[in-house]
């Protein structure tokens, strides 16, 4: 059976195994963005919905539980620092994100 398998991949075109990686690695990220949406470390609040859809968007809501306890200044620079590794939200979201992060994961 493995060997049927692995004669099957080694006819498919590099374009077709690019295409099946790619189409693996959207599923795993979709399953891991699923598993973090209901997260319950993430304290209640308004905008919660849209921080985790934000943050899970390029890493683990992990690295928001080991920065908890920052400033709102210390978010502000945080965000400024995501916003030039490409984060994109509106001026409004940046305000309404960093209104949650300096009220339910303040010090």
């Amino acid at each position: 059976m493995i060997r049927a398998a692995a004669g099957m991949l080694q006819k498919w075109s590099s374009a077709m195994k690019s295409a099946l990686i790619g189409v693996i690695a959207v599923l795993l990220s979709v399953e891991t963005a699923a598993a973090q949406q209901d997260d319950p470390r993430m304290p209640a609040g308004p905008n919660r919905a849209l921080v985790i859809k934000t943050c899970i968007g390029c890493h683990a809501l992990s690295n928001l539980y080991s920065t908890v306890g920052r400033t709102r200044e210390g978010w502000n620079r945080v965000l400024d620092d995501m916003t030039n590794y490409g984060m994109n939200v509106t001026t409004q979201e940046r305000g309404q994100i960093l209104e949650y992060l300096a009220t339910a994961l303040r010090p």
